[in-house]
């Protein structure tokens, strides 16, 4: 299963990185990604980049095409692909007591809340038998559910309406 899913996710980012020509430019997504001088172990790290930093795209490397090669801060290097997006990360909402304020990709990922995400050893985690005994209400996988159905529903909000939810709950928290 988790086979098919690695090979069903390279072939829908060949596919992105397909439609992309040299010099676009595209958006890093990942936080202290590094370009490296090469694809070789151990290669130097030329620059790290942040959330939103832009770079130019000069294509995937030719004999290991899962490293693009790109220009970023004056230099050349390669960048693992899954680090690179053709569109720029969206900002964060982030309710404060004040209210609702909205922070810019590479914020969000410095304030360590951009880990928000259930990854799947955290699910694992919380289906195991032995974490889910006692009175602990929900159970950690009841509360693993919660959380994946919440992501759901997020991820089907715009902005608009997050800004509205979030300025909503705030009054109520006043």
């Amino acid at each position: 299963m988790r086979q098919a899913a690695v090979v069903l996710a390279l072939v829908l980012l060949a596919g992105a990185a397909w439609a992309l020509v040299p010099g676009d430019r595209v958006y890093i997504r990942g936080r202290d990604v590094a370009v490296l001088q090469s694809t070789t172990p151990g290669a130097p790290t030329l620059v790290k980049l942040q959330p939103g930093d832009t770079v130019t795209w000069r294509g995937a490397d030719k004999k290991k095409p899962s490293w693009h090669r790109v220009d970023a801060k004056g230099k050349s290097g390669v960048v693992y692909f899954a680090n690179l997006s053709a569109t720029p990360p969206e900002s964060e909402l982030v309710t404060t007591p004040a209210g609702v304020k909205t922070l810019d990709a590479q914020a969000f990922a410095s304030s360590g809340a951009a880990g928000k995400a259930l990854t799947e050893g955290a699910v694992r985690y919380g289906d195991q038998p032995e974490k889910n005994q006692g009175e602990l209400r929900p159970t950690m996988k009841e509360a693993v559910r919660q959380t994946e159905t919440l992501e759901a529903v997020s991820a089907q909000r715009t902005p608009a309406e997050l800004d509205v939810q979030a300025a909503r709950i705030a009054g109520a928290q006043q």
